[in-house]
């Protein structure tokens, strides 16, 4: 999700809001565009959905505040008070906030959005699937039956019975959509994505343990939320792994297209600088030149140290 950077500050703001609107409509909907979930199949003597059902350790209410509220509202802070100690003269300074902000917002969208296609896509039965669905055939029997005591046969022709078992309507619908984890997916996003953010912000304290510790118990708090999924007999043990990579792979992705970009902004914003002044030291001569043969050979993006270079005037 990039942007010209010579778009005016409005019309980019605009494009922003206006995709992520459309992004997050899509993810909130995306049963109702994607339609039901694959319905697979089982074995009446497949053990690994056998458990019993049991409540959430971690409720959604608490996930939504573990894995988007409170990372986001953190990031909102801490990039307010690191711009609140800098430049504040024009526009520019909310930049850093808004960058922050729509980076992460396009990170939530993307992880759960491929969250949400794999769950629709393969349809895995939870482990408490017995317990909650308590399937019974077109015949009016069930695996507890003699008949079909023993039977190798993959059953695919079921009904719930919602009437036995006490599940809710909720319970019903989500009872095929194990893989991958959603709460592992969101915490781990959220979570990671604050940890690396810290990392690259180099705050609070540089060159003390105070940040390390605080990204250690982002991840910790991330891992705790996947394992108790499989404590809760929710999700299989893959279910979690996979999760939990969407999520950790999503924050990565998500922390380095934004420092790529920001990076360039910078370099632009130094090159504009250079133009317009009547001279300039060696160094920036020497950026803007190499800058400038790189563009003419087709390249994207600038080296790490050039870029750090003719940035020195911007930072």
């Amino acid at each position: 999700m990039s942007f010209s950077l010579s778009f005016r500050p409005p019309v980019r703001l605009l494009v922003d809001l206006v995709l992520l609107g459309l992004l997050l409509v899509l993810v909130e909907n995306f049963g109702r565009f994607w339609g039901l979930p694959t319905k697979r199949g089982f074995f009446c003597d497949d053990e690994s959905l056998m458990y019993p059902y049991h409540e959430n350790t971690v409720s959604p209410t608490l996930l939504h505040w573990l894995g988007l509220y409170l990372p986001l509202i953190g990031l909102i802070i801490l990039e307010s008070f690191l711009c609140y100690r800098g430049d504040r003269s024009h526009w520019k300074f909310l930049w850093p906030v808004y960058n922050t902000v729509r980076w992460f917002l396009y990170g939530y969208v993307f992880n759960d959005l491929i969250k949400s296609i794999g769950k629709h896509t393969i349809g895995r039965l939870r482990p408490h699937f017995f317990a909650v669905c308590m399937p019974h055939f077109q015949d009016g029997g069930s695996c507890s039956d003699a008949a079909y005591q023993g039977v190798k046969k993959y059953f695919t022709d079921y009904d719930c019975r919602p009437d036995l078992s006490g599940a809710t309507e909720d319970m019903i619908r989500d009872v095929n959509v194990s893989f991958p984890s959603g709460h592992s997916a969101m915490s781990f996003y959220g979570l990671v994505f604050v940890a690396l953010h810290l990392r690259h912000r180099r705050w609070p304290l540089p060159g003390s343990l105070l940040s390390p510790v605080l990204q250690l118990a982002c991840v910790a708090l991330a891992w705790f939320v996947a394992l108790s999924r499989v404590m809760d007999y929710k999700h299989h043990w893959s279910d979690v792994a996979a999760g939990s990579l969407l999520g950790a792979g999503t924050a990565f992705a998500v922390v380095q297209a934004a420092v790529l970009e920001e990076r360039q902004r910078r370099c632009q914003e130094a090159q504009s600088l250079v133009q317009g002044q009547p001279s300039v030291n060696a160094k920036q001569e020497a950026a803007v030149a190499a800058a400038e043969g790189a563009a003419a050979k087709g390249g994207q993006q600038l080296a790490h140290d050039l870029c750090l270079v003719s940035c020195q005037s911007s930072n």
